[in-house]
């Protein structure tokens, strides 16, 4: 008995094995037939999870002949006004698609055969097919971006960048190339894949892509990363090129310090960012904002001033010399007399000259900037302070 059962379960496994293979042989016929990709692929799949069928170059080889046939055929309806709607999305895929299934069969195209010898039958054929279908990956990561799907975008690009090393492709110049890995970013920043986005940033950059946008944008997804190295590195490498035309990157440098309280080191990246360019206002309130940390605040305030002296419109600076007045004006009224005659005349005296300067201050830094609702928020404390009911109203008219 147990002799029959085992040749029985041999019987069933040799049935199945055949059932694959003719699955295999119908699939061939429909990719020879001109079949759609979808069709030859659903033809297949159960030849793609059998151990049998699944070692074969063969049942890869099908599907994937099949993909870049119905692409091509595409690209003929294509130059003659022809190509059925959503058509560049579907060649996108099919070249997806076909180099997947591709790549599945050529190791397997490289294996010994009952004889022990190596002999491809389909790797000539499948490199010749990528590699002449090589500059359509980045016209379909186009299409995707076009039509917001931002993830194949990513990825036909990725095939793009990476084919030159495994097939016998010329790759473009790597100015073309940083480009290409720059675009590849936006497409995962807007995917949300933050790691991949600054991966794509930093290969654009080791490509001689240098411009400032890519050093924002980069700072900007490692930020979200949480990849505070990276934000570190880049503002250091963009101090370099961009400091004297934005002073972000030592207030990135200058953050990693803040977190962990190594107020020196901080003090070391803004002095010297100061001695490089002293006719800088922006540094000299970043510097304000650093003392203010360390409770140096009439040393901040000073400092605001400065900036204030060599660039009157600076927004931050108006805002923060403004603001130290607010809390000026609020630290005297923690020592106001409490009588209320004597509390009046202090207000009077020592108080409601600061609010009204910071008034102006804070005016005026709105006014230069109008997405500065902290601004607002003092103000209206201000007026309310002051008891200016016009003025407060109009605040709180701005802030909603």
């Amino acid at each position: 008995m147990r002799k029959i059962a085992i040749m029985g379960a041999c019987i069933l496994a040799a049935f199945a094995a055949n059932a694959q293979q003719s699955v295999v042989k119908e699939a061939e016929r429909a990719m020879k037939d001109g079949k759609s990709a979808k069709e030859v692929t659903d033809i297949i799949t159960p030849a793609l999870t059998n151990p049998e069928t699944a070692q074969m170059a063969q049942a890869w080889y099908i599907p994937g002949k099949a993909a870049y046939a119905q692409y091509d055929d595409l690209i003929g309806k294509k130059a003659f006004g022809k190509l059925p709607e959503g058509g560049e999305v579907l060649m996108g895929n099919l070249l997806i698609d076909g180099y997947g299934f591709f790549t599945k069969a050529l190791p397997l195209d490289s294996l010994p055969n009952e004889k022990g010898k190596v002999k491809p039958k389909y790797s000539k054929e499948i490199h010749n097919i990528i590699a002449g279908h090589y500059t359509d990956y980045n016209n379909a990561a186009i299409a995707f971006w076009e039509a917001k799907d931002y993830g194949k975008a990513y990825e036909a690009w990725e095939l793009f960048c990476s084919i030159p090393a495994s097939f016998k492709v010329n790759a473009p110049a790597d100015t073309t190339m940083g480009e290409i890995r720059y675009n590849q970013a936006l497409a995962a920043w807007q995917n949300e894949k933050y790691e991949d986005a600054l991966n794509s940033f930093l290969k654009a950059k080791d490509l001689g892509y240098n411009k400032k946008n890519l050093y924002d944008y980069a700072i900007a997804v490692a930020t979200q990363a949480k990849n505070d190295d990276a934000v570190y590195n880049l503002a250091k490498e963009a101090q370099g090129l961009y400091g004297k035309e934005d002073a972000n990157y030592v207030g990135y440098m200058i953050n990693r310090y803040l977190q962990t309280k190594e107020y020196d080191k901080a003090f070391t990246i803004i002095d010297d960012a100061i001695a490089t360019d002293p006719n800088n206002a922006q540094y000299y309130v970043v510097k304000g904002i650093l003392l203010g940390e360390t409770d140096k605040k009439a040393e901040a305030k000073e400092l605001y001033k400065k900036a204030l002296a060599i660039d009157e419109y600076n927004s931050m600076a108006l805002y923060q010399y403004g603001r130290s007045l607010c809390e000026e004006a609020y630290a005297l009224g923690e020592v106001a007399p409490t009588s209320p005659k004597e509390s009046e005349v202090f207000f009077n005296e020592k108080i409601k000259p600061l609010f009204l300067e910071a008034a102006d201050y804070l005016e005026r830094a709105y006014n230069v900037d109008n997405n500065n609702t902290d601004a607002l928020r003092y103000l209206e404390n201000v007026y309310y302070n002051l008891h200016d009911e016009k003025n407060l109203e109009d605040v709180q008219n701005r802030l909603k």
